[in-house]
């Protein structure tokens, strides 16, 4: 009898996660990011710089709270707000992916035990709430809350992950990846508001605009490249990129105005 009570709620378990998974918008389309057939990593000397501004065009929208419908003893203890459109001081724009689209060579990523790549998952909200993971580097996800999270990463090139983190699993290792992918949605399907995004990189130039609306890139090989942006909200310019041209030891200055998807 004890057996076949715990065979059933293992099936009303696994039955509800597959239910908020699906709600949680498993078969959402999303723009995704270009990455060159091929990338050689090598040295770079002499390299230059690309640095800007992203801003928000127009009136910024109101952050959304969001309403904590399940151990509101450890999530609740703060609000929590839809991170899909972050505004700050003079329309800065953060959380909007910068990068290279069409660069075949360059740097290689940087090592060493300093480099982490994590997602906190404290307070029941993910952070950061875009995150860029080489490929072949294993993320790691932090679980601080001494409650049940239930990771979920939506990625279709690559295996997709759906493992249980319970509270008394501080640190949980994700599998590295072998193929550019992204960005994919990451989601808690215990905490259905909770959201995130991965992009597996391939080389090193990209950047995340921080709360300033500020990125940079940097060691740059000399050339004419197209510049890329990705937003949650905004979609890209995949259709109609920057051009630039970086000279040797240079710096190049490119700001973005970014609005609403229709």
């Amino acid at each position: 009898m004890k057996i076949e009570v715990a065979t059933i709620l293992t099936l009303i378990i696994a039955s509800i996660l597959a239910t908020n998974a699906i709600a949680a918008g498993e078969g959402e389309t999303v723009e995704s990011l270009v990455f060159p057939a091929s990338y050689k990593a090598g040295s770079v000397s002499n390299g230059g710089t690309i640095t800007g501004t992203v801003k928000f065009e127009g009136e910024a929208p109101e952050m959304k709270k969001l309403p904590i419908t399940k151990n509101p003893e450890v999530c609740g203890l703060t609000d929590k707000f839809d991170k899909s459109v972050v505004v700050g001081e003079g329309n800065a724009l953060k959380n909007t992916i910068v990068y290279l689209m069409d660069i075949s060579s360059g740097e290689g990523f940087k090592k060493g035990a300093k480099i982490k790549y994590e997602i906190d998952q404290d307070g029941c909200q993910f952070d950061p709430h875009v995150r860029l993971l080489p490929v072949g580097q294993r993320l790691t996800m932090l679980n601080p809350d001494k409650i049940m999270h239930n990771v979920h990463i939506f990625s279709k090139k690559n295996p997709a992950f759906n493992k249980s983190q319970p509270g008394s699993r501080r640190k949980m290792p994700v599998k590295a990846v072998k193929k550019a992918e992204g960005p994919v949605a990451v989601k808690c399907d215990v905490h259905g508001w909770m959201k995130a995004w991965i992009a597996y990189i391939p080389h090193p130039y990209f950047a995340v605009s921080d709360e300033n609306g500020k990125y940079k890139i940097e060691n740059v090989p000399p050339g004419s490249y197209k510049l890329g942006y990705w937003h949650e909200a905004c979609g890209t310019n995949n259709d109609a990129p920057v051009s630039v041209t970086v000279d040797a030891g240079g710096s190049v200055m490119q700001d973005f105005a970014l609005s609403l998807k229709e």
